[in-house]
């Protein structure tokens, strides 16, 4: 063998041994569209023999039935292909090479796409749940035109306010969904809980003053407690509890919002008078899930709670609802914390009692 044919059989095992240790499957083209290699995982997703000299395209069209012949371009931008239950993406990139044309990539992209059909799947069902509490949202907002006795009688501007709830709280599940299939820790970020509660409970300000629920807030000093994870999720899930606590109370009771230290944890506690979740008593005085709530109440009033649960439980923390001595539910929501000593109160006392002490000095 002449040096000129072994530097091209040297070329060509290189080429193959390239080929061949891509995890997709790769064809080599020529400036014509005919197949110069092929590797072995190219063959076997795409389920037919590419002999060197083969048109491509044509040889395509022909195992796939196409009704339209592929064009250098379509090739190019890249299209799909299904393999029995196998789905694959066919695109091409121009190569350098004097010899080579084209690089054909052949990708198993089936669990993309599987992902892809559930969420469309999942936005229909969405679609569908959405429908009935937007065309009541409609009705009543006619009927309100038209009868307004009629309107008072069907909850007026309250019951427009809970159905619009239930609507952002659907959202939401399904926004959360989407992304936390997605999530990793790498994504999460140290964020001031105690900066957060601040900002929620303004946030909520608005909503206690429309249902006539003082909302009273107790902080024991303004130091920083880091904890790590999405703050925009965290501090929804807090938003859902107090939100939901607000709601279910009698006009004029109160739900008071604090911050302690246990064990490693920073704990958001809300208490509420509103007479207790259903089937607390039941329960023995305490319950970690809310599955049933959402199915006795058409307002959704267990969603945003089942939504906090899976929000806390993503940041390995708990979120647990007891019965407290004024007749109502204590929600304690626990993240892990950071610094844990920053949360701690000298003496052992409540941060409750360490605000008050607090706010008493400066009076």
């Amino acid at each position: 063998m002449d040096e000129a044919a072994r530097q091209s059989a040297e070329q060509t095992r290189r080429m193959r041994a390239m080929m061949d240790s891509m995890p997709c499957g790769v064809i080599a083209l020529d400036h014509a569209g005919q197949v110069l290699d092929a590797s072995e995982r190219a063959t076997g997703l795409l389920n037919m023999a590419l002999p060197a000299g083969t048109d491509f395209a044509s040889a395509l069209g022909d195992q796939f039935s196409l009704t339209e012949v592929l064009r250098r371009e379509d090739i190019e931008r890249g299209f799909d292909l299904h393999v029995d239950d196998t789905t694959l993406w066919v695109q091409a990139n121009a190569c350098a090479d004097s010899a080579i044309g084209m690089v054909v990539t052949v990708t198993d992209v089936s669990p993309f796409s599987r992902s892809v059909d559930e969420r469309a799947m999942s936005l229909r069902f969405l679609l569908h749940d959405l429908r009935s509490p937007l065309n009541s949202i409609s009705a009543l907002t006619q009927l309100d035109s038209s009868d307004p006795e009629a309107f008072e009688r069907c909850g007026g501007m309250q019951q427009i306010t809970q159905l619009a709830h239930y609507v952002l709280s659907l959202g939401e599940q399904f926004i959360f969904s989407s992304v936390a299939e997605h999530l990793n820790t790498r994504d999460f970020r140290r964020f001031d809980l105690r900066a957060t509660l601040r900002q929620i409970a303004s946030q909520l300000e608005v909503t206690a003053t429309y249902y006539g629920v003082p909302l009273r807030l107790w902080l024991s000093d303004s130091s920083p407690v880091w904890v790590n994870g999405m703050r925009n999720f965290a501090a929804r899930a807090i938003q859902n509890v107090i939100d939901n606590a607000v709601r279910a109370s009698p006009r004029g009771d109160p739900v008071t919002v604090s911050l302690r230290h246990v064990d490693g944890f920073a704990e958001v506690i809300v208490n509420d008078r509103a007479g207790g979740l259903p089937g607390l008593r039941e329960a023995g005085g305490r319950i970690n899930r809310f599955d049933t709530l959402g199915k006795k109440s058409a307002t959704g009033f267990g969603l945003g709670l089942k939504l906090a649960v899976q929000i806390v439980e993503l940041h390995a923390g708990t979120l647990y609802a007891e019965l407290n001595e004024n007749g109502g539910t204590t929600f304690v929501l626990r993240l892990p914390c950071l610094n844990a000593g920053s949360a701690r109160v000298p003496g052992g006392g409540s941060l409750v009692d360490a605000d008050r002490a607090l706010h008493a000095s400066r009076e």
